[in-house]
């Protein structure tokens, strides 16, 4: 199954590799040691519980649709999402997630947590970095912040300054409860209290031979979730291809069935 879009940086990997600023020489050896890539924040301190159980923002229900108005940048689509029995919890199926294609996801309950069993490769290096990766935590706590990955990887990119070494990258992705919002549903469907988690994804090049700090290419994806209906709100705000503009798709909730 496809990687979730929250835990995929390939394609911020590939900008960042196309737009990568080319600075004079300098000084300065590289560390090889892994390290953290110093792109995550500061936890916030936790507030309130906004739901005792993650299970009541995310119903299972074989059988179930979904079906989400979007649009990317003004340009309208559609994308219907069905879940289907797994062996452990539910597939979900995505005709058009987020104006990126089709996709599916296998999403089940682990210690009472919202999980994604499959295993993730988030650096795209042939190993896996992660699995049961957690999308929901109990109790859903505003401020409740989740790492899913945080390291430099150590010469992944191709020499760009000319120092004859290749350059590293600082990659971070995680998680965190933003609160409830209010999400105005299509159809004949109510505003709802939705509770909103940002999955963040960021990278930044390291240049071996020192010189300007490069830019910090972000990825934001937003996920509001309310009781009864589960997912109500899909946004997703990254960078375009040439690193200096940005993509955004917006999804809401029109019409459900099966709950």
């Amino acid at each position: 199954m496809p990687t979730p879009p929250f835990l995929r940086a390939g394609r911020l990997l590939a900008i960042v590799a196309a737009v990568a600023l080319v600075a004079c020489g300098g000084g300065g050896d590289e560390d090889d040691t892994a390290q953290p890539s110093g792109l995550v924040p500061t936890p916030p301190a936790l507030g309130p519980t906004l739901a005792a159980a993650a299970t009541s923002l995310r119903p299972f229900a074989p059988g179930a649709t979904w079906v989400y108005n979007g649009n990317t940048n003004g340009s309208p689509y559609t994308n219907t999402v069905t879940q289907t029995a797994a062996t452990l919890g539910v597939d979900e199926h995505f005709t058009n997630l987020l104006n990126a294609g089709a996709a599916s996801v296998q999403v089940a309950v682990l210690n009472g947590n919202v999980v994604q069993p499959e295993p993730v490769d988030i650096d795209g290096d042939g190993v896996v970095d992660l699995a049961n990766a957690i999308e929901l935590r109990s109790p859903v706590r505003q401020g409740d912040q989740i790492v899913y990955f945080d390291q430099r990887l150590v010469e992944a990119f191709d020499d760009v300054d000319g120092d004859g070494r290749r350059e590293s990258f600082d990659l971070a992705v995680y998680s965190q409860v933003i609160g409830r919002e209010t999400v105005d549903l299509g159809g004949a469907l109510p505003h709802v209290q939705g509770v909103r988690v940002d999955n963040v994804t960021k990278g930044r090049l390291v240049l071996s031979g020192g010189g300007a700090t490069q830019p910090t290419l972000t990825a934001t994806q937003s996920t509001w979730y309310a009781e009864d209906y589960g997912v109500v709100r899909r946004r997703i705000d990254q960078p375009d291809d040439t690193g200096i503009g940005r993509v955004v798709s917006v999804e809401t909730l029109v019409s459900v069935s099966g709950l």
